[in-house]
């Protein structure tokens, strides 16, 4: 399986996309929008991908195995340590009814269909979110489950002679059934609208539909406008919009729209692009994956350790332990495993590690959290945190 050439505006535009979740996480009231860097992430995943199978398999050369070989390879060393640390911490410091909870998604993490489990729960602005480490997983869902079935869709187009045309259709198509199920969902049922891979697929297709062009010739003469309007996009996404609007649907072609330009200017901008391509952006955009699975469990366990909210000054101190176990996860971790001499012999050990601390997960979850721990003994009548803080807040 062939690389891509190496676009550093990408890696600024994921930058862009991690520090506007981190940012709405930690400080929302700085940008109430940035929980839409995680459309601009799909839009990202949607663009790569694509152009990742439609080089190999133009060229006869894709292979399913080599395909998700690459895919744990980049997906699973991060994964599995911040999944591993969260059942560590939470064995030491949580309550019963909620080391069952994160048990439970510890399972749901591992075999990516966390959007699903949490589509069974409550809402993710609901109240309590906050009490769930991994609930920021349900993204890393979604876009497992695009690589499924993304493959098959275009290997399956490039059986006929017509196959850039069909898969053009297939895009054009997929993604508008998604983004009106997105739309018609808004109202009737607002956890189908944010964790549904059908109201979700429409934004990894505006990515497909960039590289599908791109691949068979997009003109991008107009690409200082393109990358302008679509930076401009971006920062009214994550400034104006906020979690109180309908979201996905309607309002959410904004910072998609914004990506898809970016992205499709295909690094020609001679503003945009480079201030995107600056080292200490794309240095953030490198750390980007373990950035936004560290930044989540270590507020939500200050949280449920210390039964309140962080002041500015924990927070800016939560905020910096994200970056330094993101910047050590990616240099020690990461990189070393993605580069290692037997690739198919790590990836299938690191498999394992997942899904089998997945199946730890499940255990836990079925034996109601592991009573027979410290704090449990010392908890009295507390079962979870929610207990605490109904406590010291109405007396019972």
């Amino acid at each position: 399986m062939e690389h891509l050439k190496y676009r550093p505006d990408i890696d600024g535009l994921r930058a862009i996309a991690v520090l506007s979740v981190v940012i709405f996480h930690y400080f929302p009231s700085l940008l109430p929008g940035g929980f839409v860097g995680v459309d601009i992430f799909f839009v990202i995943s949607g663009y790569l991908i694509t152009s990742i199978i439609l080089k190999s398999a133009s060229n006869k050369s894709f292979s399913y195995l080599d395909f998700y070989k690459r895919r744990v390879l980049r997906i699973f060393p991060a994964l599995s340590i911040v999944l591993v640390s969260c059942l560590i911490v939470g064995w030491v410091y949580l309550f019963q009814d909620d080391y069952k909870l994160l048990g439970k998604h510890v399972f749901s993490g591992s075999f990516f269909i966390s959007n699903f489990t949490l589509w069974s729960e409550s809402g993710y602005f609901d109240s309590k979110s906050y009490l769930k480490p991994l609930l920021h997983l349900w993204s890393l869902g979604i876009e497992e489950q695009f690589y499924i079935i993304w493959p098959v869709v275009i290997l399956l187009c490039f059986r006929s002679k017509n196959h850039n045309r069909n898969i053009v259709l297939s895009c054009a198509t997929i993604f508008i059934i998604s983004y009106a199920i997105s739309i018609f969902t808004m109202a009737s049922d607002g956890g189908a609208n944010y964790y549904s891979p059908a109201s979700r697929f429409w934004e990894l297709m505006a990515g497909a539909i960039i590289s599908t062009l791109r691949f068979i010739g997009i003109n991008t003469s107009l690409s200082k406008l393109m990358s302008l309007l679509g930076i401009i996009l971006i920062a009214l996404s994550i400034t104006m919009i906020d979690e109180k609007m309908s979201f996905p649907g309607y309002i959410a072609i904004i910072p998609v729209l914004g990506a898809s330009l970016i992205i499709a200017s295909n690094g020609n901008d001679l503003v945009v692009s480079k201030l995107l391509s600056v080292r200490p952006v794309v240095f953030f955009g490198l750390i980007s994956y373990p950035l936004y699975l560290w930044h989540w469990p270590i507020y939500s366990f200050y949280r449920s350790i210390f039964a309140g909210s962080p002041d500015y000054h924990e927070l800016i101190l939560l905020l910096l332990s994200s970056f330094f176990l993101a910047i050590l996860t990616y240099y020690l971790i990461e990189k070393p495993l993605r580069n290692a001499r037997n690739k198919y012999i790590t990836a299938i050990l690191l498999a394992l590690s997942v899904f089998g601390t997945g199946l730890i997960g499940a255990f836990i979850f079925h034996i109601n959290g592991v009573k027979d721990r410290e704090i449990n003994k010392s908890a009295g009548e507390y079962a979870s945190v929610t207990d605490v803080y109904n406590y010291y807040k109405y007396g019972e």
